[in-house]
């Protein structure tokens, strides 16, 4: 950090957040907040005198509260810069602290926090992790117990700089304790809580008890696991380490800490899988290796940097195979833990690699992207005419659309990603998507209905996943039926109900509509969106009577080849069971009402030429019959 602060190129902001992010890839605007300190940087020379003279002490959450600091004060001794700051939400307003910074006035009650506006050209997000409070879990009685401690308020113990300067000793009386267990998996791998690994917690425990050991070789350490894991690259050896030392591993997951009213001491009850019974022991603490979890403020981030998060809250990147370090958001980056649970080597590797991302584009005079973006007919846009609408902006997950009554809806070009949620969206008709046009999609379904639509199975494949699991399915070598016909769109969100309807009009035996999962959308909500809209359709055809099964929804991945092939079998099977007579008559019955939902369609330009296509391609059918 003080070489970072020193570097000529390097502009550290401390204690700012970041309030509003705008613009595009290389072209960003950031609205940034320096909250204000209270005390004046170019005048704080880091003394002290201030905090020595303040009568108010809180809780110091840099010690896990294990020691006091002043209302005035500095996080640490190590803070780059080294500036105070008042709390005032503790600070009585003494003035103490003025009178001992004298002559350098560097204290002023009346500084406010500052709005600055700064052009950026490309983000990285490390905001890391924070820990899981265990005092959710009233078995083990954090928080009730006082010699029940977390793995963070062990490292200060233990820590040399710490408030005990590196005595290990009981909360409860000030004692060495002679008996420790540390308790695994507090939070994580835990269906209530947290269903993830935190990845690094076994290491975290085994180095935490190494360095106890060194320190007191007769200390009794007892590590309970549910799984020690240990992937890296030395991790074994370490693990192997702990136990020459005669560090004991208990494999099972503690089911209750109980407290000796008298001695403070704990009991520990737990499985042990080795011996296959139940064991209760005792110790003087127990050390709780608690979850790694999202910030707090995730959330917030997410929106701000528009930002997509994975369902446990982690921020999810463009391709966990092909693009980890990347966000859906062209420009912005991803490095360590806020991505999801890594150890030190892992975020170090991925900040290296964020960094260089991030080179790309600040080296780049002109930035390439996709070409299959939204494009706005003006002359159809009913915004233009002065009514209200904005459909389009409000279903666009990267704000690519700007919306202003009385202005042609406008899409920013840098800033659209392609999915096409927008075009299905629009009622009116006036967006279209370049290379999945509404004219274009819809020669397709028309060709791949043009023989014999009722024994077909039209799927409709979204790019990214279930196009992916679709083509794994072709080279694994899993038999499907002949029969299916894929057609792709970028995302499930394109898929607009007049296609549905398209091709249950043309007569389509059965249609699939398939994407991703909610987790694996390359969109943010296309997937969201996609389903929703899907739902309805589902609903909408169970109330005119259709067959169950005829139209059918599922979300593949790109690595659920046998999956796709399940499907369509399966969908082959419905259609075999329907007497064709049955289903001849339904397809007629259902005709007009598809017609019907579907006019609109024949609105948007060029559809038309999909339309005359498909005549001249059913006369050239009945000439060759």
């Amino acid at each position: 950090m003080v070489d970072a602060a020193r570097h000529p190129k390097v502009d550290v902001r401390t204690y700012t957040e970041v309030e509003r992010v705008e613009g595009y890839v290389g072209n960003f605007n950031v609205l940034l907040r320096e909250k204000s300190r209270y005390v004046r940087a170019d005048r704080c020379n880091g003394c002290g005198e201030c905090a020595e003279v303040c009568p108010i002490e809180v809780p110091n959450y840099f010690e896990m509260n294990l020691a006091p600091r002043k209302a005035i004060d500095v996080p640490m001794s190590q803070s780059v810069p080294l500036l105070y700051s008042i709390d005032l939400d503790a600070c009585i307003h003494c003035y103490k602290c003025v009178d001992a910074c004298g002559k350098l006035e560097a204290i002023d009650f009346s500084l406010e926090d500052k709005l600055v506006w700064e052009d950026i050209g490309s983000i990285v997000v490390a905001t890391g992790y924070d820990h899981f409070d265990p005092s959710v879990m009233a078995e083990y009685g954090y928080g009730r117990y006082a010699n029940v401690i977390t793995a963070m308020e062990m490292e200060r113990l233990n820590n040399s700089a710490g408030p005990t300067a590196g005595n290990l000793i009981r909360p409860s009386d000030g004692a060495s304790p002679q008996r420790l267990a540390i308790v695994n998996c507090v939070g994580s791998r835990d269906k209530r809580f947290n269903p993830w690994c935190s990845n690094f917690c076994c290491m975290y425990a085994i180095k935490n008890a190494l360095l106890l050991k060194q320190a007191n070789p007769e200390i009794d350490i007892t590590v309970y696991y549910m799984d020690i894991r240990t992937p890296s690259k030395g991790y074994e050896e370490f693990y192997d380490r702990a136990r020459q030392m005669g560090i004991h591993f208990v494999q099972g997951r503690p089911s209750l800490i109980t407290e000796d009213m008298e001695t403070r001491n704990l009991f520990v009850h737990s499985e042990d899988v080795a011996l296959g019974r139940v064991v209760e022991r005792e110790y003087d603490m127990v050390m709780l290796n608690q979850a790694a979890v999202p910030q707090p403020d995730v959330d917030t981030v997410s929106s701000v940097l528009n930002i997509s998060q994975s369902p446990g809250g982690w921020f999810m990147e463009y391709h966990p195979k092909l693009r980890p370090i990347d966000t859906p958001t062209d420009g912005i980056f991803l490095a360590g833990a806020c991505q999801g649970v890594k150890d030190i080597p892992s975020s170090v590797a991925q900040g290296s690699a964020a960094a260089s991302r991030a080179g790309r584009v600040l080296h780049s005079a002109e930035w390439e992207i996709e070409p299959v973006i939204a494009q706005v007919w003006e002359d159809r846009c009913i915004s233009a005419q002065g009514k209200r609408c904005g459909l389009c902006s409000q279903a666009c997950p990267y704000g690519a659309i700007d919306y202003e009554q009385g202005k042609a809806a406008h899409v920013v070009t840098a800033k659209c990603h392609g999915c096409g949620g927008c075009v299905a969206e629009c009622p009116h008709n006036a967006i279209t998507q370049m290379h999945f046009t509404d004219a274009q999609i819809l020669a397709q379904i028309h060709a791949l209905l043009a023989d014999k639509p009722e024994e077909k199975i039209l799927a409709f494949r979204c790019h990214w996943c279930s196009y992916g699991g679709a083509d794994l399915a072709g080279t694994s070598h899993f038999e499907y039926s002949a029969n299916e016909r894929g057609l792709r769109v970028m995302c499930s969100a394109r898929l607009d109900s007049d296609f549905i309807y398209e091709a249950f009009r043309l007569g389509a035996g059965a249609v699939l509509f398939s994407g991703c999962h909610p987790q694996d959308c390359h969109y943010i909500t296309g997937q969201p969106v996609g389903a929703a809209r899907a739902e309805r359709l589902l609903s909408a055809f169970e109330k005119m009577g259709m067959t169950p099964g005829r139209f059918r929804i599922e979300w593949i991945s790109a690595a659920e080849g046998d999956k796709y092939a399940r499907v369509v079998n399966e969908m082959q099977a419905l259609l075999d069971a329907i007497p064709r007579d049955k289903l001849m008559d339904e397809i007629e019955e259902l005709r007009p009402t598809m017609e019907k939902r579907a006019r609109r369609m024949r609105e948007v330009p060029e559809v038309d030429n999909a339309f005359e296509f498909a005549s001249q391609l059913e006369a050239v059918t009945v000439e060759e019959a």
